[in-house]
């Protein structure tokens, strides 16, 4: 599963297990709970539930969308997104 982390601070792609959209709101909520900045979303992310870090690509296709601005957790309506 692909998930493309949207952010101010700097957009990321990781990859995992698949999981439900429920699934994945859960641990966004819990991560944030933890971090004090939003920059370290992502490498905590993938430590605690075993997803790494892809390259950002110019185009990718993903599963869900994690936007740390409005804290919102969403499949895209196109799953293709550019960067």
């Amino acid at each position: 599963m692909i998930v493309f982390i949207d952010s101010f601070f700097g957009d990321k792609l990781i990859y995992g297990k698949k999981i439900s959209e429920k699934e994945l709101r859960e641990k966004m909520k819990k991560v944030n709970s933890l971090i004090e900045k939003t920059e370290d979303f992502a490498p905590l992310f993938c430590r605690m539930f075993n997803f790494e870090e892809l390259p950002l690509p110019t185009d990718a296709e993903v599963d869900f969308v994690i936007d740390l601005d409005t804290y919102l957790v969403y499949a895209p309506k196109h799953r293709r997104i550019t960067n």
